[in-house]
């Protein structure tokens, strides 16, 4: 009685185990194929990016190419520019006032200045991180939209390109833009974006379609417009365009170093929109 009963415990014991690891194989069967399911759902997309990736290599590898020789070709780097225009070692005075002395002279004739006091400049301060700073004083009566003038005027001090009146952001969408319609392009558009910043403001057309030539479609000249028109270049023109810019151009007075407003106080004025101002603008030079 005994052997039987342990000769079938032993047979349950068997069955037990048996049905154990069928459950434990099954399981592992279904981790298994769950596991090669993600690995496929994850890899297709991967693998039809794959062509669009090597696209993307082959032309940023092209505009690299044909950058360095237009660099190779270019006289003068931007870095000697910037220190001989933009951030040079000394204050040019005569050059400051004559350029602000104008700037007057042409929002008087606009009628947004009535007056302005003479240009004064303070002592240069004590140099932070290598640029030292000259304040430089003026009181004038500005109509609001002179205002926005003197604003805009000395954000362009500095700059020497086109490229320099883009945001960031702007320049990345018109390179984007070449590289969609044609990635040789990037000499051209490199040109384009180094134009002198007074000359594309006297005369816009000739750098615009020496541009527009190494495009065949016209959805790029609509991208292009698109970002000039968001940019700063039409509030450059408005301000130093014109005779102002025939002006600068005749005395070799542009480009202008850099420049930046420290304080303005304003005073109401006698006419709605008019405004007693005290403006102190600072002169950025380099030790």
């Amino acid at each position: 009685m005994s052997s039987t009963r342990r000769h079938w415990s032993l047979i349950a014991a068997s069955w037990t185990g048996s049905a154990m690891l069928l459950l434990l194989g099954g399981n592992l069967l279904a981790q298994h194929l769950a596991a090669i399911e993600h690995v496929r759902a994850s890899t297709l997309p991967l693998a039809e990016e794959i062509p669009q990736l090597q696209h993307r290599v082959k032309v940023i590898e092209q505009q690299q190419e044909l950058s360095e020789l237009s660099a190779s070709l270019r006289i003068g780097s931007p870095e000697e520019r910037v220190n001989i225009y933009a951030l040079p070692k000394e204050i040019d005075f005569d050059k400051t006032i004559d350029i602000l002395d104008m700037l007057i002279e042409s929002l008087r004739a606009s009628r947004l200045l009535s007056s302005a006091s003479p240009v004064e400049f303070g002592d240069a301060e004590p140099a932070i991180d290598g640029i030292q700073r000259t304040p430089v004083r003026i009181a004038m009566s500005l109509h609001k939209d002179g205002i926005a003038a003197w604003t805009t005027f000395v954000r362009l001090c500095g700059m020497l390109t086109v490229a320099d009146a883009l945001t960031p952001e702007e320049r990345t969408r018109i390179l984007r833009q070449t590289e969609i319609e044609n990635p040789a392009a990037i000499v051209a558009l490199e040109q384009y974006l180094n134009t002198d910043l007074l000359t594309y403001i006297r005369e816009p057309r000739p750098a615009d379609d020496q541009l527009l030539r190494s495009f065949s479609s016209q959805s790029f000249e609509r991208a292009l417009r698109d970002i000039l028109r968001s940019s700063m270049l039409p509030d450059a023109e408005r301000v130093i365009g014109g005779a102002f810019a025939e002006k600068l151009h005749a005395r070799k007075l542009w480009p202008m170093q850099m420049m930046d407003i420290r304080s303005i106080g304003l005073e109401t004025g006698t006419a709605p929109d008019w405004y007693k101002v005290k403006m102190e603008l600072v002169l950025y030079t380099r030790e």
